[in-house]
């Protein structure tokens, strides 16, 4: 199937209608940017961490992104450019979506810890004492390592400044380690 059709069939058009000329036009731009810069896009996730096949995915769904803003009829002046930075944010989401599942796993106490040779018990009771950390540091912690959001994210969340988040964090951990007895960061 080509990217043409692929594309047509996203916006919901009926395969054995003709399509709008404006779809038609949307999606042979997004040919071009594919045709011309779909190698630069794939080689530029690769180095921004991604296996080649994650890679391949981020490219695709880039140019999914691209046709559907051009299609709602979005000025985008250099599409170019456009599709680089989409290509860039969907990477980011993508190391985002990895870290919170190892986040989760290790929460879960999964094999991972294993294979490290840190317990599943360890981890475990780490998140017990966690639990009975004041309201606002537990926060922070849970914001930070479990929905993995920046300080200034955290802070905005609870309405602190980023600087009450980082020190809410610096002092859980330093009760964590005490606490648990591990003075190693």
């Amino acid at each position: 199937m080509t990217l043409v059709a692929t594309l047509t069939r996203v916006s919901g058009a009926d395969p054995g209608h003709p399509v709008e000329p404006v779809a038609a036009s949307v999606a042979e731009r997004v040919t071009t940017i594919e045709h011309d810069d779909g190698q630069a896009l794939l080689g530029f996730a690769i180095r921004l961490g991604l296996t080649e096949i994650e890679a391949d995915d981020a490219v695709q769904e880039t140019l999914v992104k691209v046709y559907l803003e051009l299609r709602r009829g979005v000025a985008i002046l250099n599409p170019r450019a456009w599709a680089f930075r989409a290509c860039y944010r969907v990477c980011m989401d993508h190391h985002r979506r990895s870290r919170r599942q190892h986040l989760a796993l290790e929460r879960a106490g999964a094999d991972v810890f294993r294979a490290r040779g840190v317990e599943a018990d360890d981890v475990s009771a780490v998140w017990d004492e966690v639990e009975h950390l004041p309201a606002r540091q537990r926060q922070v912690l849970y914001l930070r390592y479990v929905a993995d959001m920046t300080f200034e994210d955290v802070g905005s969340t609870l309405g602190i400044t980023a600087s009450a988040a980082r020190s809410h964090d610096t002092q859980a951990r330093a009760f964590l380690r005490r606490k648990l007895g591990d003075q190693t960061r």
